[in-house]
């Protein structure tokens, strides 16, 4: 039974379609006194509204679904999406996901709902009508573990059984498409909770469907300076992160989450250790990592970053400065979020080997300041450009020039170089030390 279960404070809305409800997600927040920012309209006309709502609001409107009659129309920092009115909104109201979504306003602020909504929204019970009504589209169970995170709410026994059901039937069967998948990770990822949000994932069978490489992790013991087996403490590393670093990105997160990937594949027994040892995990993480992001449809430039930290995780910074400045240079397109990742993968470690953590930090924060540093001043000016580098020693075109250059580079960032006279000098004592002391000719 649908009903009005009471009333909510609508704010100035330039897009409202006449005779329109507004529907779903912002009548929620809106009911929990949040600020929405996509509000989601039926229209007796959806092209013609999102027209009207661009002409008031300097927007585009866009068509997301010619087949459907599905329009949005994004300005002012808020979306509006506009959709064909049903022919009874009662019906369409029991049709939906879960019961806290099941809600629509009308242009006075009256709530029309199911009767179990109102107790849902003050319980924050996570409840869906039915299992059809659950598996009618298969993101459903995922947008249910997103929700859980995102606003706190908590599944009803049967709810759960039933996420946990077509869980299981979908590591075998029908999938969303992978760029909604990679939408409702994202928002767990990107919420502060993360950490609880992904073991909430697995917890409930959804992980095994979304991240099979990830679970894999499970059970898999470590020992040594690790309390946790992998997939545990990778949980761990992104909890530290988030706890250490609430700011860390998109592509920080990730790495933390999955910067032990190829852990189960690649671990050996070391009878002399008494413990399994993780040989070329990061090399294969990274591979591991990059397939993963790229089945999510990920852009490349996401995928790159995240596969580097995977590869440079165990880099750790030197500990004598030239040394250490020489490595924040070789790193420096990472920096700071490997240094980062480092910190909050040895927080995580807290095994028989691992000794005072928060001393085995120091050093590490030492050079996150460092590594900051250095961001901010950028890298000095080139002294001299490869055409220079070329002429001043009668090299063609080549991979020797870029080593050239990149030594250069090295030298004017440690302070050894400072003005062009020096850099010709430098260059030809390199040259004929490090090029020619190897055999290496001119057209190498």
């Amino acid at each position: 039974m649908v009903r009005v279960i009471g009333r909510v404070r609508l704010p100035e809305l330039p897009c409202w379609p006449e005779g329109g409800w507004l529907v779903g997600g912002a009548v929620r927040d809106l009911w929990w006194g949040l600020e929405p920012r996509d509000f989601d309209f039926t229209a007796a006309d959806p092209a013609q509204a999102a027209r009207a709502c661009a002409a008031r609001t300097g927007g585009s409107p866009v068509c997301l679904d010619a087949r459907r009659d599905h329009w949005r129309v994004a300005a002012g920092g808020r979306s509006y999406d506009f959709t064909p009115a049903p022919n009874r909104l009662d019906e369409d109201l029991l049709r939906r996901d879960f019961t806290v979504n099941a809600l629509a306003a009308s242009r006075r602020g009256a709530v029309l709902a199911p009767a179990t909504a109102r107790y849902d929204l003050a319980q924050r019970i996570l409840r869906t009508p039915s299992v059809a009504v659950l598996g009618s589209d298969p993101l459903r169970p995922l947008r249910g573990a997103r929700l859980a995170v995102t606003h706190a709410l908590r599944p009803e026994p049967r709810t759960l059984d039933w996420i946990r059901s077509l869980a299981r039937r979908q590591r075998f069967g029908r999938r969303p498409a992978w760029e909604r998948v990679r939408d409702e990770l994202d928002r767990i990822l990107m919420h502060p909770r993360a950490a609880w949000g992904f073991q909430l994932l697995w917890r409930w069978g959804l992980a095994d469907v979304y991240l099979p490489e990830w679970v894999t992790g499970a059970g898999v013991e470590q020992r040594g300076y690790h309390h946790l087996d992998v997939l545990r403490h990778e949980l761990e590393t992104l909890h530290q992160l988030l706890w250490r670093f609430p700011e860390a990105g998109r592509q920080l997160r990730w790495a933390a989450l999955l910067h032990d990937l190829a852990k189960p594949l690649v671990r050996r027994w070391d009878p002399e250790r008494g413990y399994y040892r993780f040989f070329h995990h990061d090399e294969d993480g990274a591979a591991l990592t990059a397939t993963l992001l790229r089945r999510l449809r990920y852009g490349r430039a996401v995928v790159t970053t995240v596969r580097r930290l995977v590869r440079q995780h165990m880099q750790v910074p030197p500990a004598t400065p030239r040394a250490r400045r020489r490595w924040l240079l070789r790193h420096r397109g990472l920096l700071p979020d490997l240094v980062m990742l480092q910190i909050a993968d040895r927080a995580a470690t807290r095994g028989p080997r691992s000794g005072e953590v928060e001393a085995r930090l120091e050093p590490l924060y030492r050079a996150l300041e460092e590594a900051r540093e250095a961001v901010r001043q950028g890298e000095p000016e080139p002294l001299l450009d490869g055409e220079e580098v070329m002429a001043l020693l009668g090299l063609e075109p080549g991979p020797l020039v870029g080593r050239v250059l990149q030594a250069l580079r090295e030298a004017q960032w440690l302070g050894t170089v400072r003005r062009r006279e020096e850099a010709v000098r430098f260059v030809e004592w390199w040259y004929a030390t490090e090029a020619a002391g190897t055999g290496r000719s001119g057209d190498a």
